[in-house]
């Protein structure tokens, strides 16, 4: 460590300002969630949505959201609407049958 080399007293008083700065920290928001249940968030509320719950996706980028999302702007990509069905990118008119 830093502090225990004899560094000179600008550099001790940074790294003690810095560690200050980081044992002061704490969980600006509780997340609620189960970590032994596999999950993805949602892009929009930020909530865990678990597997085996309803969820809808952006078909331009496949961010996962809640039911209640649908029809909005996509959070992430801000491309496309959530849970509208999308053919994706079609290259020759071959590709559409």
């Amino acid at each position: 460590m830093l502090l225990e080399n004899s560094p000179q007293e600008a550099q001790a008083k940074k790294a003690r300002q810095v560690l200050q700065a980081c044992h002061d920290k704490d969980d600006s928001h509780q997340l609620n969630y189960d970590f032994r249940n596999p999950f993805v968030v949602c892009g929009a509320t930020y909530v865990p949505i678990y597997r085996g719950q309803k969820d809808v996706s952006c078909p331009y980028c496949g961010s996962r959201f809640v039911p209640s999302i649908e029809g909005q702007l996509c959070t992430i990509c801000e491309l496309a609407a959530v849970g509208a069905d999308a053919s994706g990118l079609l290259c020759s008119p071959t590709q559409s049958r």
